[in-house]
């Protein structure tokens, strides 16, 4: 395939994992054009981009970003587009239809990203397959009979949504019905389960193409997050777990699932069992790591959205590769108490890559380290439950 001739529309200009896409398309010969919102935006400092839009529509979380963005395609100039965040690719995906008049989508479809969106319907494919999960309401359970079923705390978080909004613990039974009735919560629009002590968390990220075939299937260990208690990834490590990788695909072939999805596991404290916590079906913010194994995420993207034959890479063997957030990891050593007992220690580069830092490509880190020092109180209230 020539890509070269490809003309791709890059959403999330700000976002710091599509400046890997974008390395990763400029790598191929790809011709791109960057939505970006703010001239502190990463791709808008980069050098790499062919073209910079710049406009406030082209964020995301804006009304009418949809409606920007199908005005951009119809006239014709761009032969992909090629979504990144997750609020993005979920607008996208909703008018898929409208959108393919004009240009191919390399993202999953939205019959299959939807099933990923829904966290009750992961969990009852998780189910159904035997991959180990927290102790979950199924979608035909009274609520009574499943708490007379689990032992508290449980947890209860929206079956649509991103973040931690929405999420609540319940340390006893006693407290669980007043609490919902006071809110006004329904149930039947939350996933009910049982609270996972964990020590630390797991990823397996993969890409499914249109055959139902892994082309590409790295497993990552978090190492530091912030806030300290349950944030960010701020370093992660690839590691060798086929057992893990195998268990994700299995799952996804269940969703008939296509493109990238990005699967989190908690180690539970109890029996020391990696268990699903939730499939993110968008681009996660630590795909650096996949460049570090040799993948190229965005060339299996154009490739499935021309419907060619993906490429088909080995199974991973670049194991403690690190991939790090420093501008999160900075904020975990200020406050962690093992700030000078962290393993690896915090001052070590070694294996490591910065997730915006790029050589040859440096005015990003700049441009991102001035949106972090001016919106490090507001990012911090957003992250805290």
């Amino acid at each position: 395939m020539d890509f070269t001739k490809v003309r791709v529309l890059l959403t999330d200009g700000g976002a710091r994992q599509t400046l890997t896409i974008l390395h990763g398309l400029k790598e191929i010969g790809c011709r791109v054009t960057v939505l970006c919102s703010s001239k502190l935006d990463v791709c808008y400092a980069s050098k790499l981009p062919d073209e910079k839009i710049l406009d406030e529509r082209a964020a995301g979380s804006r009304e009418g970003f949809e409606d920007f963005v199908l005005s951009l395609v119809s006239g014709g100039g761009y032969d992909v587009l090629l979504p990144v965040a997750e609020m993005t690719t979920n607008r996208i995906t909703q008018r898929e239809e409208e959108l393919r008049q004009y240009v191919r989508l390399a993202c999953a479809p939205r019959r299959a990203y939807i099933q990923a969106f829904n966290k009750q319907n992961t969990f009852e494919h998780a189910m159904e397959i035997g991959m180990p999960c927290p102790q979950t309401r199924r979608a035909d359970q009274s609520v009574e009979d499943y708490l007379s079923q689990v032992e508290f705390p449980v947890i209860i978080k929206p079956r649509s949504g991103m973040g931690s909004i929405g999420f609540h613990k319940f340390e006893t039974r006693e407290e669980f019905w007043p609490y919902i009735k006071e809110h006004g919560i329904d149930l039947g629009q939350y996933v009910l389960q049982k609270f996972i002590r964990y020590d630390k968390y797991l990823g397996a990220i993969l890409f499914v193409d249109q055959k139902g075939s892994v082309c590409m299937a790295y497993a990552d260990e978090v190492l530091r997050w912030f806030p300290i208690d349950a944030g960010t990834a701020c370093l992660i490590r690839s590691v060798d777990n086929p057992e893990l990788l195998e268990n994700a695909a299995k799952l996804l072939k269940a969703m008939k699932w296509q493109g990238v999805a990005a699967l989190s596991f908690m180690i539970d404290k109890e029996d020391n069992t990696p268990k699903l916590q939730e499939i993110n079906g968008r681009i996660p913010a630590s795909i650096k790591l996949s460049w570090q194994c040799g993948f190229n995420v965005a060339k299996l993207l154009v490739e499935m959205a021309y419907g060619q034959d993906v490429e088909q890479y080995p199974a991973n063997t670049r194991f403690g590769q690190m991939t790090r957030h420093f501008h999160a990891d900075l904020g975990w050593f200020i406050k962690s108490p093992r700030r000078f007992r962290a393993e690896p220690n915090w001052f070590s580069w070694k294996n490591t890559k910065d997730v915006v830092y790029w050589k040859g490509d440096v005015k990003p880190w700049f441009a991102y380290t001035f949106q972090k020092v001016f919106g490090y109180r507001e990012s911090l209230k957003k992250r805290q439950h």
